[in-house]
C-alpha cells in the first residue's frame, strides 16, 4: 500500500474452485471503511487486464475483459464494510491464476494478491448415460467374480 490509512488484505492461501461452479475471492479493507466512494478494481496479475471494475458508485462493465462479462459482481452492501469480494460465476478453467483486489481513493491506494486454482469436477465431460453404464458395468464384473469366488469355494468342498 502507498498509504498507511489504507489496506487491503486477502485471504493469505490460495482458494480452490471447481469449473462450472461459482467462487468468492474475498478481499477487506482493514480497518473497515465504507468503500462505496471508492473505486474498486478486480485485475488478473499476469495480463493486467480489469476482470471487475466498480467506481462512482457502480459498475462499470464496459471496460470488463470480455471473458468475464456477466459473470463477475461485487455486493454492494458488503461494500458498506469495506467487503470488496468478487463472486465470480460458472468457474472457467481459464481463470485459474491471481487476481489483484485494488482500492483507490484520495486517502491513496492499495492491493492484495488472491490465488485461485480452478480444478475439473469428476466426470466433467461425461454423459449421464456413460455414467451410468460405466457403474452398471463395475456392478456386473463384481457380480461376476463373486460368483466365480463362489463356485470355486464350493467346488473345494467336495
Amino acid at each position: 500500500p502507498l498509504t498507511a490509512q489504507l489496506k487491503v488484505v486477502g485471504p493469505g492461501h490460495p482458494l480452490s474452485a471447481t469449473v462450472g461452479r461459482d467462487v468468492v475471492l474475498p478481499c477487506q479493507l482493514s480497518p473497515t471503511l465504507n468503500a462505496q466512494t471508492m473505486t474498486v478494481r478486480w485485475i488478473r496479475q499476469h495480463i493486467s487486464e480489469t476482470v471487475h471494475l466498480y467506481r462512482d458508485g457502480e459498475d462499470l462493465y464496459l471496460e470488463q475483459m470480455g471473458e468475464y462479462r456477466g459473470r463477475t459482481e461485487l455486493s454492494h452492501d458488503g461494500l458498506l464494510r469495506g467487503n470488496l469480494d468478487l463472486l465470480i460465476s460458472n468457474v472457467r478453467p481459464s481463470d485459474d491464476g491471481l487476481y489483484v483486489c485494488t482500492v483507490q481513493d484520495d486517502a491513496g491506494y492499495a492491493e492484495a494478491l488472491v490465488k485461485l486454482e480452478v480444478s475439473a469436477p469428476l466426470f466433467h465431460n461425461a454423459h449421464p448415460w456413460k455414467v451410468a453404464l460405466a457403474v452398471m458395468l463395475v456392478t456386473l464384473l463384481t457380480l461376476i467374480l463373486g460368483l466365480s469366488v463362489f463356485s470355486v469355494c464350493l467346488l473345494k468342498k467336495k
